[in-house]
């Protein structure tokens, strides 16, 4: 598992350690010694290296960089992005004794950089960056040469991950202590080709305060052997209730998932409207199926079938279901009479925000995932999107924990959480933003919840296999080609990769 932290818990943890452990000029030290120390394993000694700093402590550790190159026989050039250094940086330019940068367009004109080392910007930038910011980092994203970020990329939010205006684009992104969540969402994700951590000793205020990223050795333990004596009836019985006259094809692609998955679930029925029935017939062979009265092709209310479906493990409601006051009223029904664990997803989310949000705290079951994209939580949570993308984690956070709910709140990365712990999932591509993804994943939530242990582990687990899945299908394939069947379709693959811990 991979501990991740936001902004404001780094500069707490620094803060926390220059008081009680070590002084700011010996992590300085450190962090520019343990960047040193990687970088200098992947250039040659010959290699032109251009180090940009700021005037703040990113800078200073770009400055203790530039001075162990220098000690150890490279050719370093430093450019001072800016004229007001804090203290240790000032410290730290007096000792370097290698060569200044005063014009950095004559520079870049007369001579060929072979690398480039940013350390313009650290944890601390949350706001729009100026200009002659933009234009230095644009300027030097036009470079050939191996690019390094020091602690973040400049022109990134720490936290959010969003870009500032712009943001430098690295080969190598060497982070100071901890993982921050910015290197993760949004824009981050995308800013480096590699990524590396270095220790430096830093203490943590607050020793359990973590935001967590799954590793295959963290989902092993859903997948356990099964006993030799069981039968069917020993693993759950399912149900996804959805599908509509517009919108028949989404169910399809939810069940199959789960019947690719083979999760180990005894029974999985599908409930769809009746006079759909056919559409969805023989489609897989594997299901059983309850039908709901319906009236035009869209489903209704209906206590009668639903009674059969109530002592379930768990249940799905939403994919291509549509959004009405009589999906709500099924929604109400399995929250206040059904003890398993529901899923709620989609056209329920919808039917949910248009008709009362406010019945999930009544709610009876087990636990409820729901499974909303930024979107969808905007309208459930009342907040706009563009807050949403700033301070996802801790908003997701604080949603999940005032329904006391689980929340996947889909994006490129996801947050996962259930309002005390979180997850990233950083699995998957940008294949996955294709119509149909969202339906695979509520299937395979829908097949982990099949167990009621370790909920908010199973919610993030499913994310996981989704990406994973996605990763190893667009291997055989490519992104612009990828389908939502060619990710089901690799599932089994997934979870063999997990159990193996490959």
């Amino acid at each position: 598992m991979i501990n991740v932290i936001t902004a404001c818990e780094a500069q707490e943890n620094d803060s926390y350690t220059i008081k009680n452990f070590t002084p700011s000029i010996e992590l300085m030290e450190r962090a520019g010694k343990a960047c040193f120390e990687l970088i200098k394993e992947r250039i040659s000694k010959n290699s032109s290296i251009l180090i940009v700093c700021g005037g703040g402590g990113n800078g200073g550790d770009g400055l203790v960089i530039a001075r162990h190159l220098l000690e150890n026989n490279f050719k370093p050039f430093v450019y001072l992005a800016s004229s007001h250094l804090k203290e240790e940086t000032e410290i730290n330019l007096k000792r370097y004794k290698g060569l200044i940068i005063t014009d950095l367009d004559d520079f870049l004109n007369k001579n060929s950089i072979d690398v480039i080392v940013d350390a313009v910007f650290g944890v601390g930038l949350s706001t729009p960056i100026r200009q002659n910011y933009v234009e230095l980092i644009n300027k030097l994203n036009l470079v050939d040469a191996y690019k390094v970020s020091i602690d973040i990329n400049s022109g990134l939010d720490s936290t959010s991950g969003l870009s500032l205006g712009t943001y430098y684009e690295s080969d190598l992104t060497i982070t100071i202590q901890d993982f921050k969540t910015g290197l993760f969402l949004n824009d981050g994700k995308g800013s480096y080709r590699d990524l590396k951590v270095v220790d430096i000793g830093i203490k943590h205020a607050k020793p359990n305060n973590f935001v967590h990223i799954l590793e295959n050795s963290d989902i092993k333990e859903i997948f356990k052997k099964r006993d030799e004596n069981t039968n069917k009836g020993c693993y759950g019985r399912v149900a996804l209730i959805g599908g509509s006259k517009l919108t028949p094809g989404a169910l399809l692609l939810s069940y199959n998932a789960l019947a690719s998955l083979r999760c180990g679930v005894g029974y999985a029925s599908v409930c769809v409207p009746s006079s759909l029935y056919e559409i969805y017939a023989l489609k897989n062979p594997e299901n059983i199926y309850t039908l709901f009265h319906d009236e035009n092709g869209q489903i209704l209310f209906d206590e009668e079938s639903l009674k059969k479906i109530i002592n379930y493990s768990a249940i799905l409601v939403g994919p291509g279901v549509g959004t009405s006051e009589e999906v709500y009223k099924i929604i109400k029904y399995l929250l206040l009479n059904f003890k398993g664990n529901l899923v709620l997803d989609a056209d329920a989310l919808n039917s949910l925000s248009r008709y009362g949000v406010s019945i999930l705290k009544e709610k009876v079951c087990n636990s409820v995932i729901l499974t909303p994209h930024i979107k969808e939580f905007s309208r459930l949570s009342n907040i706009e999107i563009e807050d949403i993308l700033k301070n996802s984690v801790e908003l997701c956070a604080n949603f999940a924990k005032e329904y006391a709910v689980i929340v996947n709140l889909k994006n490129n990365v996801s947050v996962i959480s259930d309002g005390v712990n979180s997850y990233l999932n950083i699995n998957g591509n940008a294949g996955l933003a294709k119509g149909g993804s969202g339906d695979v994943l509520s299937g395979i939530t829908l097949g982990l919840a099949n167990k009621n242990d370790h909920m908010l582990l199973r919610a993030a687990s499913a994310a996981y296999i989704l990406g994973l899945s996605a990763d190893i299908a667009v291997k055989k394939i490519n992104e612009y080609s990828l389908l939502a069947r060619d990710v089901i379709e690799n599932i089994s693959d997934a979870i063999n990769s997990i159990i193996e811990n490959k």
